[in-house]
């Protein structure tokens, strides 16, 4: 009955001020209702929609406390400093982590701010919502962006982009940290499995598919606000480690870093965040090259700018270029970022940008200009008018889309290596034994920002089919299917299938210098390879890794399992049993050594052939190629299964310059789907400007030089 009340009452003010206040007039346009709202705001009130707390600032007695939601913290945060937005950091939940707690939550927060703001101004609320809404318990789980990537099919970033922005807004969230646009270019980069690949023809189409999903054909009610992360160069940090600088050549930062950037703006994306690290020696959160002159000036983006994780605090403690948190507000703000992710202490930011403006370091305009993108995309998103969520729906968008999450899983799984008889299991392998702990355990297959920023903590669950879980679901009858966590010393099986791979990470945490398995699963891939059995590996990882020779070749087969999400189980398992041809091709190159890397395929020069190039992937199936066909707009090429089982195949289109030695670089890429000894005639657009040079030779597998005048 109080909430009842209360939403009335909020309800009868914004009718009133509606009377008398344009910028509540849903009729004009959001230009002339940001106008109105920002000519009556103080300066406080605008510095407010500026900065970004973390809600576990307002939870409990301290700044990580999980508790419930703490009135004297609202007050100081929502009502004294005017906060414009909230984020749920990696596990900052309520308690208990539902989808309802979570919807509630929200809508306690919302109902403050909007009942505390003089103008009745409601908060944005954001998450890293990056593999689904990963933040939830029981939510649906997507396979990660590398290992999307390896579909090289659009729509299920498109999909997945739609289910993500429902059960977000199920639950009062309105702000999406993704898509990640970082090009993967160092697999030894800690965040190398957020990203789509090495490739930035494939990149682009993933992220501008992504965003599309995300945002709908309009930004409004049902969806929410995309980020393009993290302009520019993030992926290229020195030594593969995480936050450091990125040595890049403006040709390299144009031609291979922007792609992707630039197709996620031109799909509308609403927000863009800043690299943590820096390019070239200058921090990116500092540098008014890329955040004004290129993102503004060049791209023409009108949206919001927001910092990373308390990255303005950083250019002073870490950076080191500026001698103050007041000169690092001061420096971020000038260079072109709007919002900045405070996180936690909310009057240092706000108390640091008011006394730079009364004191004419910074010019009360730019507080303006900052203000007015964070307005417009609040009008944008309907939140004025609409700023609740339903809670009694929360949980059926947060669960939704497992046949989606399972069909991209199936499509990832990539077969790096097999001994052609070994795969699929069937009539050869009566007795298989599933070897090692990640087989039954979801933390590997989940990867990090699963429910933690680290990956599922260790004393919480979560909804999930592991590969023994799925492996159980679809054993033939008349098969033996066992579990070990070790290898017997004689196995009494006709096939092994070990489970191994990288312990759930993410970012610094993850950088993996040297590629290397943990020790524990090596050993385990060596006890398997010794005992004289068949031994398929399944790798659940988000790069290439790299495994001894003497282990690497005796193995009878290699899946590549990616992250494969909450329905991984499930998906490796099909794949295994051979419900579903494997048709995932790397989206990255495989080198034979760390030392190798980084060793893009497009990169001229590089040091090493690589263990399996760009674009591998077997199939227990064949297809074949002919008629390739060339123009301006598009590749015209036909496709035959020329196997004996279905399968779907992703075609790859490359150009290099005619007559050139340069690496050839992909240009286009498509999917068919084709039943045993079908044929189709598929064409491959060629979007205006793809193309590296006039006259080039374009080639798909086999074929070549087949040249466009």
């Amino acid at each position: 009955m109080r909430k009842t009340l209360l939403m009335a009452l909020l309800l009868a003010a914004s009718t009133a001020l509606a009377q008398t206040h344009p910028y509540l007039d849903t009729r004009l346009p959001v230009e002339q209702r940001v106008q109105d709202l920002l000519n009556r705001m103080t300066l406080e009130e605008k510095v407010g929609q500026l900065t970004q707390i973390n809600v576990q600032r307002l939870m409990g007695r301290d700044e990580w406390d999980r508790g419930p939601l703490n009135p004297e913290w609202l007050d100081r945060i929502l009502a004294k400093q005017h906060v414009g937005s909230l984020l749920s950091g990696g596990g900052a939940a309520p308690q208990p982590n539902t989808p309802e707690a979570w919807a509630r939550m929200t809508n306690d927060l919302q109902r403050y701010a909007l009942t505390h703001s003089r103008l009745k101004i409601p908060i944005l609320y954001g998450v890293d919502a990056v593999h689904g809404h990963n933040n939830v318990i029981g939510a649906t789980m997507f396979p990660h962006n590398i290992g999307l990537g390896a579909t090289f099919d659009t729509k299920f970033p498109h999909q997945i982009g739609e289910v993500t922005a429902r059960a977000l807004r199920a639950t009062g969230i309105t702000w999406n940290f993704a898509p990640d646009a970082d090009m993967g270019r160092d697999p030894r980069w800690g965040r190398f499995y957020e990203t789509w690949g090495e490739d930035p023809v494939l990149a682009s189409e993933m992220v501008a598919a992504n965003v599309r999903g995300l945002q709908g054909p309009a930004l409004g009610p049902d969806s929410v606000a995309a980020t393009v992360k993290h302009f520019i160069g993030y992926g290229s940090p020195v030594g593969g480690k995480d936050r450091a600088d990125a040595r890049i050549t403006s040709a390299q930062l144009r031609g291979v870093h922007l792609p992707p950037f630039q197709a996620g703006l031109t799909a509308g994306a609403a927000t863009v965040m800043v690299n943590s690290g820096s390019v070239n020696g200058v921090p990116a959160h500092a540098s008014g090259e890329l955040l004004t002159n290129l993102l503004r000036g060049d791209l023409g983006f009108r949206g919001i700018t927001v910092s990373d994780w308390e990255d303005v605090r950083k250019l002073q403690t870490v950076h080191k270029v500026a001698p103050t948190y007041r000169d690092a507000v001061r420096m971020a703000l000038a260079a072109g970022v709007d919002v900045s992710m405070v996180p936690h202490d909310a009057e240092g930011f706000t108390s640091a940008v008011l006394d730079l403006v009364k004191s004419g370091d910074l010019p009360a305009g730019r507080v303006d200009e900052a203000a007015a993108r964070v307005l417009a995309l609040k009008f944008r998103l309907g939140l004025f008018e609409q700023p609740f969520a339903d809670a009694q729906k929360a949980s059926a968008a947060v669960t939704a889309g497992t046949d989606l999450a399972l069909r991209a899983a199936r499509q990832s799984i990539t077969l790096l290596a097999s001994d052609g008889r070994t795969l699929p299991l069937g009539e050869r392998a009566r007795r298989v034994l599933v070897v090692g702990e990640r087989a039954r355990d979801p933390r590997s297959q989940l990867g990090g920002w699963t429910i933690g920023w680290q990956g599922l903590p260790k004393n919480e669950d979560t909804r999930a089919i592991t590969i023994l879980d799925g492996m159980k679901q679809v054993v033939p009858k008349g098969t033996q299917l066992r579990y070990s966590a070790g290898v017997p010393g004689q196995p009494d099986a006709d096939a092994l299938v070990v489970v191994v791979g990288e312990p759930p990470h993410a970012e610094g945490e993850a950088d993996n210098p040297t590629l290397a398995l943990p020790a524990a699963d090596l050993a385990l891939l060596r006890e398997a390879t010794a005992s004289g059995k068949p031994v398929v590996a399944v790798l659940l990882a988000g790069r290439p890794i790299v495994i001894p020779d003497d282990v690497r070749t005796r193995l009878a087969a290699f899946v590549m399992a990616y992250l494969p999400g909450s329905e991984g189980g499930r998906a490796v398992a099909d794949v295994l049993y051979g419900n579903t041809s494997p048709s995932g091709r790397l989206p990255f190159t495989w080198p034979m050594a760390a030392a190798h890397v980084p060793a893009p395929y497009d990169e001229p020069g590089r040091s090493g052939a690589p263990l399996y190039a760009f674009g591998h992937g077997l199939s227990y199936t064949t297809f074949a190629y002919r008629d390739l066909r060339a123009t301006r707009d598009a590749v015209t090429v036909t496709v035959a299964n020329t196997g004996r089982v279905a399968g779907s195949h992703s075609v790859l289109a490359f150009a290099r310059p005619q007559g050139s030695t340069s690496p050839a670089r992909l240009v286009t890429f498509g999917r068919v789907v084709l039943q045993p000894g079908e044929s189709r005639v598929l064409t491959l657009a060629l979007p205006l400007g793809r193309l590296p040079a006039p006259n080039v030779s374009i080639h798909v597998g086999d074929l070549h030089a087949t040249t466009i005048d």
